[in-house]
This record gives structure tokens, C-alpha cells and sequence, in this order.
């Protein structure tokens, strides 16, 4: 019984001897599962090497950048305390990462976008191509309010808010543990609306909701201002 009778579309061959399906994504072919692991190892070796590449070039610099940090947030009149011998050593490690982190995210949205290009229709990956660039910059934008706005009160208010009651003994690894974690936390944070972009993009939720709830926001907010 041939695919007429049976009412099924048979798959064209490519050049390559792949199965190219008409009805799908045009270029797309099929692979195996392997393959398409096999590419996002690699792709992610190549994340990988960059964010080693920045650690190991960032290294030399970061005393001079761990002692910038001290002086803007916590003041000169602050000792800095290690109460382990690998403290220093790992709180600039740690200060290395997210720098390497940092420059990785362009080279790790781009190396996602050529893994999954192949089978994205046009329309997703003109959607895609404009998700990243503005994903980068509003994670930017929040760990510019976390570094300039944030940080700055917590440290020079909330922190020293005793005064002379008690005197603060603050750790290296510790301090600069809170600092990555506000910093990325309002990066991320950021994120939100992207993802209720994406939501309503892929009609998970309804922009009529998203309205309603944005509304219903606003009105706890005046309550809580005026009472």
C-alpha cells in the first residue's frame, strides 16, 4: 500500500541523506538525539573555555577590584577580616567568576540561539533575536540599581545601624557573598517581564490576565500608600 492510499506524507532526502520533512521548519532535517547532544556539549564547551578564559584574565586584577568594592561600600575606617587561610583566595575567585559571568552571557545566549535556530519557524527566531539583546540589557540595568541604590543602603545604614553598641567584624568571603547575591538576584529579578512577554507570546497566558493582575497590583499599592 503505497503513501497515497495509506494518507501519509513520505519524507523528502537532502543531499546530506537526512530526512527533510516539508511540513515542518524549513532547513530543518532530522537528527539524532545523540547529535543534538553531541552539539550542545560542544557549544557549551565553548561557554565554558570563555568562562575560564575570564577568570584566569580577570585574576591579577581583582585584589585592586576586591579593595575598590571595600572602599565604596564599606569605608576605609573598615578592617577587612579572613577567618580561614583560603578566605582572601576565595573571595576573589569569586569575584573573578561573576566578572567572567558577566561577559559570558552574550556568548551564552548566542551559542543557545544557533543550537536551537534550526528549529525555530522565521517569526520565532526574529522574536528570539530580540528576547537576547533585551535580556542582557535589563539584567544590566538591574545590577546597575543593585550597585548604585541598593548596596550602598544596606551597607552604610542597615549594617552600621547600631552604632556604638556593637562593633561589625565583617568576613571577606562573606561580604563579597552578598554582594554577588543581590547583584544577580536583581539581575534575574529583571527577567520577569521577559518571561511574561514569552508567556503571552506562546498563548500560555492571556494579555487580558496579565492586565487584570497588573491592575489588581496597582490598587494594593495605593491602599497600602494612603492607609
Amino acid at each position: 500500500m503505497d503513501s497515497q492510499q495509506t494518507g501519509n506524507v513520505a519524507p523528502s532526502t537532502n543531499a546530506s541523506g537526512k530526512n527533510s520533512y516539508a511540513s515542518g521548519v524549513p532547513g530543518d532535517v532530522e537528527e539524532p538525539v545523540m547529535a543534538h547532544l553531541f552539539e550542545l556539549r560542544d557549544r557549551l564547551a565553548i561557554v565554558l573555555i570563555w568562562l575560564v578564559v575570564g577568570i584566569i584574565i580577570s585574576f591579577p586584577f581583582s585584589a585592586r577590584g576586591m579593595l575598590l568594592l571595600w572602599k565604596e561600600f564599606i569605608g576605609p575606617g573598615m578592617i577587612m577580616s579572613a577567618y580561614s587561610p583560603l578566605e582572601w583566595t576565595l573571595a576573589r575567585l569569586k569575584l573573578c567568576l561573576i566578572f567572567a559571568l558577566a561577559i559570558s552571557i552574550p556568548l551564552f545566549f548566542y551559542e543557545l540561539y544557533r543550537f536551537a535556530a534550526k528549529g525555530l519557524y522565521p517569526n520565532e527566531r526574529r522574536f528570539f533575536i530580540k528576547v537576547i539583546p533585551a535580556s542582557f540589557l535589563l539584567f544590566m540595568l538591574g545590577t546597575a540599581i543593585g550597585y548604585f541604590l541598593v548596596l550602598p543602603v544596606m551597607f552604610r545604614y542597615i549594617l552600621f545601624y547600631s552604632g556604638d553598641m556593637a562593633t561589625a567584624q565583617l568576613s571577606v568571603q562573606n561580604t563579597v557573598s552578598a554582594v554577588t547575591t543581590i547583584l544577580a538576584g536583581f539581575g534575574v529579578v529583571f527577567q520577569l517581564p521577559l518571561l511574561v512577554v514569552f508567556a503571552v507570546k506562546m498563548g500560555l497566558v492571556q494579555y487580558q490576565t496579565c492586565l487584570l493582575y497588573t491592575s489588581d497590583a496597582a490598587d494594593d499599592l495605593l491602599c497600602v500608600d494612603l492607609g
